[in-house]
């Protein structure tokens, strides 16, 4: 088992992360389609693995559903997402991403890539793989402890 004081050190960075992140996720940035909450758009990176209910993009995403109705709501305006009947219930909807949609997560994916891709410029390959396989491994066990009983990689 590590030191505590390092286990410490682990606890400070991921509050530390959090806290950043969640300022990156409570805020929004103008697209030509208007004023846009960063949170909205995480829900097209699930939906582009397939269609879903929004009950489903909600535990996906570990969102609470109201939240993720007025993201979902927000998309559909925008033309990222369309509800279609759901074959096996036609009471209930499936969300589907539209051309647009797609369109929007591969120039958000990119995106994102290069921003991390700048941040860890001076990392080598092997330290960046090495990062990436550790904080897998780490999130795994952590969903492990919470949640047993969950697919591995659900919210992306």
């Amino acid at each position: 088992m590590p030191a505590p004081e390092c286990i410490d050190e682990v606890f400070l960075a991921l509050g530390r992360f959090i806290r950043l992140r969640d300022r990156g996720i409570h805020t929004s940035f103008r697209s030509p389609e208007g004023e846009v909450e960063t949170a909205a758009y995480r829900g097209l990176f699930v939906l582009k693995h397939g269609p879903m209910r929004a009950s489903e993009l909600a535990a996906a995403m570990a969102a609470d559903p109201s939240t993720t109705s007025r993201h979902v709501a927000k998309l559909v305006s925008e033309g990222f997402v369309r509800r279609e009947p759901d074959p096996a219930d036609g009471r209930a909807f499936r969300l589907i991403l539209t051309d647009e949609g797609h369109v929007r997560v591969r120039e958000l994916g990119a995106r994102r890539r290069q921003v991390v891709g700048e941040m860890v410029a001076d990392w080598s390959d092997e330290e960046f793989d090495t990062f990436s396989a550790l904080l897998t491994r780490f999130v795994d066990a952590v969903e492990d402890r919470i949640d047993p009983c969950s697919e591995k990689g659900e919210a992306r």
